[in-house]
């Protein structure tokens, strides 16, 4: 079966209906290859939920509806629209859990490496405060789950003066861009896990000229990333008179 990318004016068409054209500019379609070949889950035969299909459509789902199959059910009718000469029908809900299934993690790491990447080389200036410093914001939020048992069972359902929330939840910590909105890193854990917790990981992909901004209550975590640092190049801080943060003599 042939990649999206192998039909560039259809193909353009329906990442933009789907909201996702900017993401298709930076990870054509030899990068999802790649990224299947890198880490094993490459098909061993012609099958129309290729890793590249799959990710579309997981990315589209996330962006504009509320479940998978509505995602599925949409994303296949646009195709269509678009393609009315394809004789295949839409996949079944379980053929694209399967599919999904043999997506590993490290597969949709190498993709959001490439796509930080990509965005670093491309934006990095529009990153920047004074021409040098990074300046990152680094909070955490709690998010709704599809009610599903197994995702409660893994992630926890919030508890609150009436018992147990019906709708489980997980905590995401991320690192994002504060000039741009891009996230450059991010954990998405158990809600049995603080956000300090999720924050130690974090905090270590800090680099020389980085600065982060974060809630006080995070302070405690300020020396976690400097041994992965050049010694040094994280230093305390203190506020002088005039409110202004610089580094401690």
């Amino acid at each position: 079966m042939s990649s999206i990318g192998s039909h560039g004016p259809r193909a353009s068409h329906i990442l933009q209906h789907f909201g996702l054209a900017p993401f298709g500019r930076i990870l054509p379609s030899e990068a999802f290859v790649a990224a299947a070949r890198e880490n094993g889950c490459a098909p061993q035969r012609k099958r129309p939920l290729i890793p590249e299909v799959v990710a579309w459509l997981m990315m589209y789902a996330g962006l504009t509806t509320q479940s998978m199959t509505q995602g599925i059910t949409q994303g296949w009718g646009l195709v269509r629209a678009i393609c009315p000469g394809l004789k295949e029908t839409c996949v079944t809900e379980e053929a694209f859990s399967q599919a999904r299934k043999q997506l590993t993690h490290g597969f949709w790491r190498t993709l959001f490496n490439r796509l930080r990447r990509q965005y670093e080389e491309k934006l990095t200036p529009r990153m920047l405060w004074k021409n040098k410093f990074c300046v990152l914001a680094v909070d955490g939020s709690e998010v709704d789950l599809p009610n599903v048992p197994d995702l409660a069972e893994f992630f926890g359902r919030p508890k609150n003066g009436k018992g147990g929330s019906k709708t489980p939840q997980g905590r995401l910590v991320a690192m994002c861009s504060v000039f741009t909105g891009f996230c450059l890193a991010f954990k998405f854990v158990s809600l049995r896990f603080t956000e300090h917790a999720a924050l130690r990981h974090l905090i270590r992909r800090l680099r020389r000229d980085d600065l982060a901004l974060m809630d006080r209550g995070f302070f405690s975590l300020r020396r976690c990333g400097t041994d992965s640092l050049v010694r040094g190049s994280v230093p305390d801080a203190r506020l002088r008179a005039g409110g202004r943060l610089c580094p401690a003599t």
